[in-house]
C-alpha cells in the first residue's frame, strides 16, 4: 500500500498532478527519507474517514433558526403543532388523489375496448 509513496521532492515538482491523481484515484501516499510520513487526500475522503462531514439541519433546526432570525424565538406559536397538520392535510391529499385516480381506471375499465 505505501510502496508507491511519492518522495517529498517529486510532490513539490509535481503538486498539480498529485491533486489531481488525490481527486481522481484516492489518497497519494508521500514519503520523507524513504518512509511514509504523509497523506494527501480530497476533504470529502477526509470528512468521510473522520465522520465530520457538516450534517443538515432538520426542518424544526431551520425553523427555529428562521424564527430567531425574524426575532420570533420567544412568542408562543406551537409550530410543532401547525407542521403535524400539513403533514395530516398532504395525506389527505395524497390519499384524495389515489381515489381520483382509481375512480379514472375504473371508468376506464367500464368503456367497451
Amino acid at each position: 500500500m505505501y510502496e508507491n509513496a511519492v518522495p517529498v521532492f517529486e510532490m513539490k515538482n509535481k503538486l498539480s498532478f498529485f491533486l489531481h491523481k488525490a481527486e481522481s484515484e484516492g489518497p497519494v501516499f508521500i514519503s520523507s527519507r524513504g518512509r511514509p510520513e504523509f497523506v494527501l487526500q480530497t476533504i470529502e475522503d477526509y470528512e468521510k474517514l473522520t465522520n465530520t462531514a457538516p450534517k443538515e439541519k432538520s426542518l424544526f433546526e431551520r425553523i427555529q433558526e428562521s424564527r430567531k432570525e425574524y426575532g420570533l424565538e420567544d412568542d408562543d406559536f406551537d409550530f410543532s403543532e401547525h407542521l403535524e397538520k400539513l403533514r395530516k392535510e398532504e395525506l389527505l391529499v395524497s390519499e384524495r388523489e389515489e381515489r381520483y385516480l382509481k375512480e379514472l381506471l375504473d371508468e376506464k375499465s367500464d368503456l367497451p375496448s
